[in-house]
């Protein structure tokens, strides 16, 4: 890094120089190496990557003693839940929980889930539900019933080979690591027609480059923007953590008026992490690779688009966050606030690469066209290192190489209307109201008003019946509610009253 801070003050001192004689030339060697000089590093760390090898001893954690898998859904008879828990089960975990919402998809999911009691006798299998289609308050309900020293959390269209498990708790053999991240890789159909295929496509690249973006990052200083919560590990005990719930379960930003967010619930847990002092590892294998379906659900260019408009509105509000609210980045991954972070706010393909193209022929470097196709080979190869491994596997898709890259144009324009709509908080590509239950996509607001008091929530048993409740830490006593759902219980109970704390306690209470 000393070396880089060298190379970028010989730099700096050069444009001074240059902006006294020509700015075209300044401004485009100051864009250029701020665009490029991180995918020549990134493209070092990549190759200088190693994933955490197999402990040569007996290794500290075992699947199917050390393991809970946490598995929120909404789909519990769909074909990919059932693939994606049978290859969960195959991993041999010590427990699986299985999350739904609402009575009618809490008896679908008990009833799918009943053979693979009878398929799986070693793993155990709990099946519970909330009332709210919301995924952070199914992972918390999910959480308190976690007992493992490692938690993994899986999404409901994710599907596994038999090592996974094994793989992604090398890692953990360094105490210092907290959160473990995979490798991802999108199924590409077959059969499809022209237009499936292109979107399909479209979401295979996207996890391809999300993959050597992290990989690379990773390798040079640990850092990583987000660890995806399609599969990740976790120590349990940083669930447990006394702030992690409360935050999870209400997390709002632009300076609290808007939340507590549903989705970027993985960024979260990121950056819980990080501010928390554990490193985080990306076990980039193949054993440690997942399978996940993107792009491919139909309406297609809806549901592929919506998803990126999501995703492109939690890179506002978590880089954000994590630039200027918590800033423990700053220290802790100083290469990926450069590399990673503050350069996501100045990605847009569709202005750098014309803002390029046209400083350079205005400037005293360019004297004949050969010239300007050297920047414009460059540019492209940029724009092909990173999903190489895909088109490797599937060559038979390079002739929609073009399709890709005017896509990249276009993501511009997703980008920037994301930037002026960062405060919604949408699930985008996820059709909640259609499950029959209460969706929200943000969890109920409550405002401070003239009274603001902390409750903290608990899961109490009366001879083994469990009742949710919520204790006022003001009046040291305990309200049960026969609501099966925390967040459901808070609500009655507070009547809108601002909840500052929120956590899930078992507590064995005997009738008397």
């Amino acid at each position: 890094m000393f070396i880089l801070f060298l190379f970028l003050d010989f730099v700096s001192g050069s444009l001074s120089w240059l902006s006294g004689t020509e700015a075209a030339l300044s401004c485009f060697v100051a864009l250029f190496l701020w665009r490029y000089l991180r995918v020549l590093i990134n493209l070092v760390g990549f190759y200088l990557y190693k994933p955490a090898p197999k402990p040569l001893g007996i290794p500290t954690y075992i699947p199917s003693r050390d393991v809970t898998v946490i598995l929120p859904t909404v789909d519990p008879k769909g074909s990919e839940f059932l693939e994606c828990i049978t290859t969960c089960a195959q991993n041999s975990p010590a427990k699986i929980i299985v999350i739904t919402a609402g009575d009618a998809l809490y008896a679908k999911a008990q009833e799918s889930i009943r053979p693979f009691m009878e398929r799986f006798p070693t793993v155990e299998f709990i099946v519970d539900r909330t009332q709210i289609a919301n995924k952070r308050a199914q992972v918390a309900l999910a959480v308190s019933m976690a007992t493992t020293a490692i938690t993994v959390m899986l999404d409901d269209h994710v599907f596994w080979g038999p090592r996974l498990l094994e793989t992604i708790l090398y890692p953990f053999e360094d105490k210092a690591v907290g959160m473990v991240g995979t490798n991802k890789r999108a199924r590409r159909l077959d059969g499809l027609g022209l237009w499936y295929r292109i979107w399909n496509m479209l979401g295979a690249l996207y996890l391809c480059r999300h993959n050597f973006e992290i990989r690379a990052t990773n390798a040079i200083d640990g850092g990583v923007f987000v660890v995806s919560a399609r599969t990740c590990a976790i120590r349990t005990e940083i669930l447990k953590h006394p702030d992690f719930l409360p935050g999870y379960t209400n997390e709002t930003f632009l300076f609290g008026l808007c939340g507590p967010l549903n989705p970027d619930d993985d960024n979260y847990n990121t950056r819980f992490v990080v501010s928390h002092g554990w490193k985080i590892k990306i076990q980039h294998s193949q054993d440690a690779e997942i399978i996940t379906t993107v792009g491919i659900a139909a309406p297609v260019h809806k549901k592929f688009l919506g998803q990126c408009l999501r995703w492109a509105r939690t890179t506002w509000r978590s880089n954000g966050c994590s630039l200027f609210t918590d800033r423990t980045v700053w220290t802790a991954q100083p290469y990926s606030v450069y590399a990673v972070y503050l350069t996501s706010f100045t990605n847009f393909a569709a202005i750098t690469d014309p803002a390029l193209i046209t400083l350079f022929t205005h400037s005293s470097w360019y004297t004949t066209p050969s010239r300007l196709n050297v920047l414009l080979a460059w540019m492209l190869f940029t724009k092909t290192i990173r999903v190489i491994p895909y088109f490797r596997r599937h060559p038979q898709d390079i002739w929609l190489f073009p399709v890709y890259l005017l896509f990249g144009y276009y993501h511009s324009l997703i980008k920037f209307w994301s930037l002026l709509t960062f405060w919604d908080c949408t699930w985008n590509g996820r059709n909640l109201e259609a499950l029959g239950t209460d969706a929200p996509d943000c969890l109920p607001r409550y405002h401070a008003g003239a009274r603001t008091e902390e409750f903290i929530l608990v899961t109490v048993f009366f001879n083994g019946v469990r009742s949710n409740g919520v204790r006022s830490e003001e009046e040291g006593k305990i309200t049960t509610i026969p609501i099966d759902d925390p967040i459901n219980a808070a609500t009655a109970y507070t009547r809108g009253k601002y909840i500052k704390h929120l956590m899930y306690i078992e507590l064995n209470v005997s009738a008397e």
